[in-house]
C-alpha cells in the first residue's frame, strides 16, 4: 500500500519586511555615525584647506546619497538619507566634545540637524534613483555635481579666505566634470542641467539660511 508524504512548505528564502527595515536602519545609522565622526577626525588630520573639505556639506550629502543607493525603495532612501544626515550631525558634535575636550553646545547640532532633515531626503531619494533607474542616472547624479560647484564657489567668492581657494577650485572642477559625465550618460540633458543649476542655487540659499540660523538660535 502506497503512502503519500505530507507536503512540506518551501522555505522562505526572501527577506521579510522586518528584516529589510532592520538592514536599512542599520545602514543609515552606521553611515551617519561614520560620516559624523570621520569628518571630525579628518578635519584635524588633513593639511591646509583639505580639512575643511572633509567636513563639508559635500561629504555629508554624499553619505546620504550612498545610503539611498542601498535602500530597497525611494521612500526608504529619503527617510534613511535624512536619518543618516541627522546622526552625522549629532555624532560630529559628540566627537568634538570627546576628542577636543570642549563643549560645542547645542546650537550647531540644532541648526545642522534641521539642514539634514531638508537635504537628507533629497540626496537619499537621488541615490536610490541613481541605482534603480539607469535611464535617469545622470539626472539623479546632477544634484551631487551641483553641490560640488555650489560649495566650491562658496569657498572661492563668499568665504574670503585665501588658503581655501585650492579646495574651492578642486570642488568646482569635480562638479563640472561630474556634470559633463551626467550629460553623456543621460539623454535628459535639459533635466540634468536644470537639476545641477538648481542645486547650485539651493546651496547658496541654504548657506545664507544656515548663517541666519546661527545668528538667531
Amino acid at each position: 500500500m502506497e503512502t503519500t508524504r505530507p507536503l512540506v512548505p518551501a522555505r522562505q528564502t526572501s527577506s521579510t519586511p522586518e528584516r529589510t527595515m532592520l538592514v536599512a536602519a542599520s545602514v543609515a545609522v552606521l553611515t551617519g555615525l561614520a560620516v559624523g565622526i570621520g569628518t571630525q577626525v579628518l578635519q584635524g588630520v588633513l593639511p591646509g584647506s583639505w580639512g575643511v573639505v572633509a567636513n563639508s556639506g559635500v561629504a555629508w550629502a554624499l553619505g546620504a546619497f550612498a545610503v539611498g543607493m542601498a535602500m530597497p525603495s525611494a521612500r526608504a532612501g529619503a527617510l534613511c538619507g535624512a536619518t543618516a544626515m541627522v546622526l552625522a550631525t549629532l555624532s560630529y558634535y559628540w566627537a568634538v566634545d570627546w576628542f577636543e575636550g570642549i563643549s560645542s553646545g547645542s546650537r550647531g547640532a540644532l541648526v545642522w540637524s534641521v539642514a539634514g532633515l531638508v537635504a537628507g531626503p533629497a540626496f537619499g531619494f537621488a541615490g536610490h534613483v541613481a541605482r534603480m533607474q539607469p535611464d535617469r542616472r545622470g539626472v539623479a547624479l546632477a544634484p551631487v555635481a551641483g553641490i560640488f560647484v555650489g560649495e566650491g564657489t562658496h569657498l572661492l567668492w563668499f568665504v574670503g579666505v585665501d588658503h581655501l581657494w585650492p579646495a574651492g577650485v578642486v570642488e568646482v572642477v569635480l562638479g563640472a566634470t561630474l556634470c559633463a559625465v551626467c550629460l553623456v550618460i543621460d539623454r535628459h540633458r535639459l533635466a540634468v542641467l536644470g537639476t545641477a543649476a538648481a542645486a547650485v542655487a539651493i546651496h547658496r540659499f541654504a548657506s545664507v539660511a544656515i548663517e541666519t540660523g546661527f545668528a538667531i538660535v
